[in-house]
């Protein structure tokens, strides 16, 4: 990331000039840490002495994944979190802290979802069912007990997740499998659990035991009430494995029906389209990964016309081990309700794929998604 710059006191790197200068004696950065809100930009400024210097400039980011840095000096925020922008110039170096937080809702984001909390499409799971999907990811704030949906599609709560606890007033919305809080038999059951033994997570006393049926307790929308959306307790259940697969298979109804993509330049994941859909916009939507998460581009608002329409998103939300999180906005796990040894099934969303076959051990923190049965 270079550039040749000329910088007046103050000045954003996007200006360049080819003007004689003087020899840079220092830089440092106008702020010495900036708040960004998920899924903003920031465009970094410097002051150079003397103020007519002349030199080469190198930005970096120490953390990417939460804000990313080009040329130029524009951060996006991707995720919450922190990180530290260096700029290099002749030498000379200066840092910045850019703190990432969480967003206000967009205006409009919740359009086409219901008074229960679903958007408002129909998505066949099976030759002869249909389900729909909750507005947003599943999360959990441990000390009031509470769960809800994000407010939005696109939102992960990503770093957020390594503070999980049994006490922290922070969302977190990555969980163990079958960590309702329900009594399912389960040791580990609680959404905060961050035992390691995959053992601890098998409900029933069967290893084979899926969280349906009669361990359905384990399940995270069979037991719980979510914040706003009480009317429909109970009603909300996790996927089996046959179902995501159907849901994405190349076969039947549902065959290309599903691609990747990016809204606003920063969120990626898997668009999914109803089985009944009238594209909003002309080109609106690419099946599979062609491009990988550029295979389809939205920006804000032309995702609220995808969302009117019935299409529903699933964000990369990366994975917990323990405490530790990784590959937010990269990779994405949905948990399934089908167990698979000391593992379970899950719905595996990548850069060049989306994949219902694979498996994920039991004590790994992944996102969940809950659906309702049409009725």
């Amino acid at each position: 990331m270079k550039t040749i710059s000329r910088l007046s006191l103050i000045v954003a790197l996007a200006l360049l000039t080819t003007s004689c200068g003087s020899k840079l004696r220092s830089i440092v950065f106008t702020s010495e840490s900036v708040t960004i809100a998920v899924g903003d930009t920031y465009q970094m400024s410097v002051q150079a002495t003397p103020e007519d210097a002349e030199f080469e400039a190198t930005w970096s980011s120490s953390n990417p994944d939460v804000a990313s840095i080009d040329a130029k000096g524009l951060v996006v925020a991707k995720t919450i979190g922190t990180c530290t922008v260096t700029i290099n110039a002749d030498g000379k170096t200066a840092t910045c802290d850019i703190i990432v937080v969480e967003g206000e809702p967009m205006p409009g984001a919740d359009v086409n979802v219901t008074d229960y909390g679903a958007i408002n499409s129909y998505f066949s799971i099976s030759e002869s069912k249909q389900v729909q999907f909750s507005r947003g990811n599943l999360q959990y704030q441990a000390s009031s007990g509470t769960w809800r949906f994000a407010s939005t599609q696109w939102l992960c709560r990503g770093l957020e997740n390594q503070y999980i606890s049994a006490t922290t007033d922070r969302w977190i919305d990555l969980f163990g499998w079958a960590t309702s809080g329900g009594a399912s038999g389960a040791v580990a059951n609680q959404p905060y659990s961050t035992d390691a033994d995959d053992s601890h997570y098998i409900v029933g006393d069967n290893i084979e035991n899926g969280i349906i049926g009669p361990n359905a307790r384990g399940d995270w929308g069979r037991t719980n009430h979510i914040q706003d959306y009480e009317s429909r307790s109970g009603y909300w259940r996790v996927l089996t494995a046959a179902e995501w697969q159907y849901l994405v298979g190349d076969d039947g109804a549902r065959a290309n029906r599903w691609g990747l993509g990016t809204i606003n330049g920063v969120f990626r994941g898997v668009v999914l389209i109803p089985d009944q859909w009238t594209p909003p916009m002309s080109d609106c939507f690419t099946s599979r990964a062609p491009y990988g998460y550029n295979t389809n581009k939205y920006t804000y608002r032309e995702w609220m016309l995808m969302q009117e329409s019935g299409a529903v998103f699933l964000p990369a939300g990366g994975v917990r081990n323990g405490q530790e999180v990784s590959n937010v906005n990269v990779d994405g796990f949905y948990w399934s309700a089908t167990a698979d040894g000391n593992a379970a099934k899950v719905l595996s969303v990548g850069n060049d794929l989306i994949s219902a076959s694979g498996s994920r051990y039991r004590h790994l923190g992944l996102s969940v998604r809950l659906v309702m049965d049409r009725f």
